[in-house]
């Protein structure tokens, strides 16, 4: 590690210690350990790449700590394993239905897997919803073996779908209030961060809600078969 780095460790309230899995840092607080990472992420990268572990920030009463990998100094993606260590650390706090999962993909599971709110993820030449995290799967009531694999088309009303299809294409991020399905038994207005992005050719859009659904009643016509 860095002298900087050794230097701030080597003060009062700080420790830390090598394993086999790479470098423990203990910091005296959380706001002591988010320093450290935001000011010194880079070279606590470098130093997990040139290990070849991980280096872990904890602090007391610490249920998440930060971690830096090898590979994000060294430029290349992480391995399956390695996105799979990041998952399995939220003990299925994110589900998939899509088999194939490319690398990019991954990073968005990883990323809802740790958000706190409500995520999921839509391909958009289905309309298939194939990804969603747990707080989504609470906020749906709907269990997530179903809810990824839900077509889209049906909890929306057409309208609104075709302009949020259209803000993607021409927008590609945006926010927006809006009413729309839980399951087949609610209905709700949303606020939620939308985003569309583009992996190995397929266009997905990625929604994040914002606030707590308020529940309105279900639009005539909605739930009943064309």
């Amino acid at each position: 590690m860095s002298a900087s780095i050794l230097r701030i460790l080597n003060l009062p309230g700080w420790n830390y210690k090598m394993s086999h899995e790479g470098v423990s840092i203990f910091a005296p607080t959380k706001r002591d350990a988010t320093h450290l990472a935001q000011c010194y992420g880079d070279a606590l990268s470098e130093t997990a790449y040139k290990i070849n572990g991980k280096v872990r920030i904890r602090w007391k009463g610490c249920k998440q700590p930060i971690e830096f990998f090898g590979w994000m100094a060294s430029k290349q993606p992480p391995t399956p394993s390695e996105i799979a260590e990041r998952i399995l650390q939220y003990q299925g706090a994110v589900f998939c239905s899509q088999l194939h999962i490319p690398s990019q993909l991954l990073y968005r599971i990883v990323a809802a897997a740790e958000n706190e709110r409500p995520v999921s993820i839509v391909r958009q030449d289905t309309r298939k919803q194939i990804i969603v995290n747990q707080p989504m799967a609470e906020m749906l009531q709907t269990p997530p073996e179903i809810a990824t694999q839900r077509i889209m088309t049906q909890f929306w009303l057409p309208e609104d779908l075709a302009e949020l299809e259209q803000r993607l294409h021409n927008d590609r991020q945006f926010t927006w209030t809006y009413s729309a399905g839980l399951n087949e038994r609610a209905w709700a207005i949303l606020t939620t961060q939308f985003e569309a992005f583009e992996v190995e050719g397929i266009w997905y859009r990625q929604g994040i809600c914002l606030s707590t659904p308020q529940l309105v009643p279900i639009p005539p016509g909605v739930f009943e078969p064309a």
